[in-house]
């Protein structure tokens, strides 16, 4: 195959003087790939531009509106309470070290809170009550490393805009950790149990007003 094709190349080449000529040749102009973007991106330069703050603006708005699937609605509570939710887990299948050893068998049961420690307390509010707003305002949770903030409802956004500090949305699978069902509700861990604190803010306006009454 390769000594026919040399033959065949050797052919045209000493075969070349008697070729027919039809016309002038001229060498074929081709633009260079960087060149006609560059082209294309200074004659459509205001769509482009257009298109990209379009979509800058609609990546800030899915930021804003952003709120994970699934939230557990939580309603106001309606008196203090204090309670440690159930922590047990169990495990669904087994914990083997390097070797294949089985260190923790498919079922066994453990509380998490004796062997981490959670080293900062958990505030959780909804956002979109004013009372619970206020509340935090009055408090000493805002910017402070000894606690973080949960958000059950509201928009995280415009809380970090608001008080220049992180918020955190309250995701399904910690509610139901925690067992929480109302809001404000304040979590710490005393040694290997979770305290859960559940603050009924219209209590307090009860007795505020009732000790203004009796002045």
């Amino acid at each position: 195959m390769l000594k026919s094709f040399i033959a065949l190349l050797l052919s045209n080449l000493l075969l070349a003087d008697n070729t027919l000529y039809l016309g002038e040749v001229y060498e074929f102009a081709e633009k260079n790939l960087l060149e006609l973007i560059q082209e294309h991106l200074i004659k459509n330069k205001d769509v482009i531009e257009k298109r990209a703050n379009q979509a800058r603006e609609e990546a800030k708005e899915n930021i804003k509106n952003y709120k994970p699937k699934g939230m557990i609605p939580l309603t106001p509570a309606t008196k203090d309470r204090e309670f440690s939710p159930d922590l047990t887990y169990t495990l669904t299948q087994d914990i083997k070290d390097i070797k294949g050893n089985i260190i923790y068998p498919q079922g066994f049961t453990f509380n998490p809170a004796k062997y981490a420690k959670i080293s900062y307390g958990i505030v959780v509010i909804n956002a979109n009550n004013p009372k619970e707003l206020e509340w935090l305002e009055q408090s000493d949770y805002l910017n402070t490393i000894a606690y973080r903030i949960f958000l059950s409802d509201g928009s995280y956004y415009e809380m970090v805009e608001k008080y220049k500090q992180s918020f955190y949305y309250l995701l399904p699978e910690i509610a139901k950790r925690f067992a929480l069902k109302h809001t404000p509700s304040i979590i710490k861990q005393q040694g290997e149990k979770i305290i859960v604190n559940e603050i009924c803010l219209e209590c307090k306006d009860k007795q505020d007003n009732t000790r203004g009454a009796k002045k």
